[in-house]
């Protein structure tokens, strides 16, 4: 019997076939986002650098669940990070340039992301194409039996900025190398004045001052409310 032709599945961003609509990320390089998603107070951007690994519901359940699990560390002093995830935050760093002396914290997870590493082109994969509800599509399963050498588990690392008006949260994936997966932006305007401990949320470390400017003739009381006595 003869079996139906298959056609190209849909691309995950912009949903056509064969081709890709006239603004689909997948074919503009300086896009920063193909998919967006509200935060408590801000939104997450995915990035098209990641989509083979964000690139369907299914995929982006798992990033957010093993997300939830990230050990952060304040970029206090020089903290302690296990060896593979501080080589390549330490790498991240350097490519962020003067930008990573914002850096308030950074994050790494212990357990890993159960994903494929497989030779598809990531918009169109036919290994984990997803109905809009995040189910299995058999058609593709069936047809494409999943290689057991495909399998791989990659763990994430992230970078927390803190900007004037905003924070921001890069994440990575691990995979011999940093792949942008996602950035969170929350806007939170940094009250004027305070010291850079308070300003990255290290008030526990902030010594009640701040360090003079260049008109500055002695330091000035931190005016962050972390300092602020109880009520008499």
């Amino acid at each position: 019997m003869t079996r139906p032709y298959r056609t190209i599945p849909v691309c995950l961003a912009c949903r056509q076939t064969p081709e890709h609509a006239g603004l689909c990320p997948s074919t503009d390089d300086e896009t920063t986002y193909y998919l967006q998603h509200p935060l408590p107070g801000g939104h997450r951007d995915w990035t098209p650098a990641g989509i083979r690994y964000t690139g369907t519901p299914a995929r982006r359940h798992a990033v957010r669940a093993l997300m939830a699990t990230t050990v952060w560390a304040r970029m206090h002093d020089t903290p302690e990070l296990p060896m593979s995830p501080g080589l390549l935050i330490k790498h991240i760093l350097a490519g962020l340039g003067s930008t990573s002396r914002r850096t308030a914290r950074v994050g790494y997870t212990t357990d890993y992301l159960n994903t494929l590493d497989c030779p598809c082109d990531p918009w169109r994969c036919i290994h984990d194409h997803r109905s809009p509800t995040g189910g299995p599509s058999p058609d593709w399963f069936t047809e494409h039996e999943i290689d057991p050498d495909m399998l791989v588990n990659v763990p994430l690392v992230a970078v927390e900025i803190r900007w004037a008006q905003m924070w921001q949260t890069y994440w990575f994936a691990d995979v011999g190398g940093a792949v942008s997966l996602a950035i969170d932006s929350v806007p939170e305007i940094s009250p004027p004045g305070i010291s850079v401990a308070c300003h990255r949320r290290w008030c526990d470390v902030c010594p009640g001052d701040t360090k003079p400017g260049p008109r500055d003739t002695a330091r000035k009381p931190c005016p962050c409310s972390c300092h602020s006595g109880p009520p008499s």
